[in-house]
Formats: structure tokens, sequence, C-alpha cells
């Protein structure tokens, strides 16, 4: 599954007067290596999709065809938007803190922490050390919650991922390759909905319990006070509706390359 998570750093004036604050704001949350871990979590998804709906047989093409949709380029540009579009006055203190050493830190340690739980062992491991905090005192699970409540960021994520989940099927019936009704595809979706609300809240809380423990305390009562001012919640719907975008179009390519194989494997056709 794609995930799409913002904390902090992944967390509309003109543009035109907006664009030099955004271009500092995007530089700040390493945008081009946000969006890169991003289409490296998708060419994992097209090799799971290619085993286990092409029996393997999807070949160079396939390959060429997934490549060709994981462009970071493109998927760059199709975030910025949002961003562009929040005036220059809450950028700018947005920068202020973003570019400060402890919003650089957060930021790197915000890519370092979703680089390991693209591992399934790192991934196992930051759920367990959740798992067995959960219920606690433990003030690194509060900061946690707190951020995630201030972002939104279960019911955010959950939301991207089932509309990503619907333009998947989408692609598929648009392709050939399903014959389902709009009804059918909702249905399918919403039925992933409770497992996937649980998944996501284990999947976040080991992610920041995994980002945070270098921090002291101060700097995670620092974190958290940031995440809860109305620049930091501009920037988070923001990049949420940029990421969301991004994704949705992602999906559906992805889901028409693969009902293309699928329709030619099936009419007899030898590997791609």
């Amino acid at each position: 599954m794609l995930r799409l998570t913002v904390a902090l750093w992944l967390a509309l004036a003109g543009a035109a007067l907006a664009g030099p604050e955004a271009d500092t704001t995007l530089r700040l949350i390493h945008i081009d290596a946000q969006m890169q871990i991003a289409r490296q979590e998708g060419l994992d998804h097209a090799e799971t999709l290619n085993a286990d709906m092409l029996g393997g047989q999807g070949g160079a093409l396939w390959h060429s065809q997934v490549d060709g949709i994981y462009d970071v380029p493109r998927m760059v540009e199709g975030a910025r938007a949002p961003i562009e579009a929040i005036d220059t006055a809450t950028l700018e203190r947005l920068n202020l803190f973003l570019g400060s050493d402890l919003g650089q830190r957060i930021s790197d340690l915000e890519l370092a922490a979703r680089t390991a739980m693209m591992d399934p062992d790192s991934e196992k491991a930051a759920r367990r050390a959740y798992a067995a905090l959960q219920g606690s005192d433990d003030s690194r699970v509060k900061a946690a919650r707190s951020i995630i409540d201030a972002g939104d960021l279960v019911e955010r994520n959950v939301g991207t991922a089932m509309t990503a989940s619907l333009q998947f099927y989408r692609a598929l019936v648009d392709g050939g390759a399903y014959d389902m009704t709009d009804e059918d595809i909702m249905t399918e979706v919403w039925s992933q909905e409770e497992e996937l609300r649980t998944d996501t809240e284990e999947w976040l809380m080991g992610y920041l319990l995994l980002l945070m423990q270098p921090l002291d305390a101060d700097d995670r009562a620092t974190y958290v006070a940031f995440m809860q001012t109305p620049e930091a919640g501009r920037l988070n719907a923001a990049l949420f509706e940029g990421f969301g975008t991004v994704y949705s179009d992602l999906t559906y390519a992805l889901g028409r390359v693969l009902a293309l194989n699928l329709k030619t494997l099936g009419d007899g056709g030898q590997e791609l």
C-alpha cells in the first residue's frame, strides 16, 4: 500500500507573490527527497503487483511503464500548487522555523524514519515499540499522539489511501481488465476502511516514535507546539492536498498499465 505520511515536514495571496517563499518552503521540507521515497515505494508496490497479478511476467515493458509513471520531477510539480497558494506572510513564518537548526534536524529525522519504515523488519520493530508503550504515560507516546491529533493525520491518510484505491479500481475498469460498477468499487474500497484506519494509526505511531528517538523532551515539546500552530495547519493541509492529487494520479496511471498488461497476457501474449 502506498503511504502518504505528513507529520511536520510533509507536516493558497497570488502565486507570483508567494513563489520565492514557496520555493524556500519546498526546499526546507526536502520535497525532492520525499518524492524520491514515494517513487521507491511505488516501484516496490509495482513489483508486488507484477508477482501477484501478472505472474511475474511483466517483463521489460512493465518496468519501463512503471518507471515512467513514478517520475520525480513531475511528482514534485504536481504537489507544488497548494504550497504556492499559501500567503507569503504565512510562508515566511513557516520558513523561520523550518530553516532553524531544530527544524532541519527534524526534517532530516523525518526522512530517515520514512526510509527506515520501508524496510519490513524496521517497520515491525517500530510497530512493536509502539505496542509495548501503548496506553502508558510515556512522554514520547503523548507527543506522537499530539502531533497526529494536530494534523488529523490518521483521517487524512485514510482518506488519501481510500481515494487512491478508488482510482486504482476505476483504472482497471476503464482499461477493460475488470468488470465492476461504481457501486461495486465503492463497496470494495469502503470494506477496507476499518482495517486501514487501524493499520494507519499503528504505522504513524511507530514512525513518530522512531523519528523522535534522538530528540530530548524540550525538542519534542517544541515540535508539538509548532504542529499546533495555524501556520503548520495550513502547511499540513496544503501538503495533503498536493500529495493526495499526486497519489491519485499515480495510482490511476498504474491501474491503467496493469490493465493493459493483464489484457495482453490474457489474450495469450508472451512476456512483455
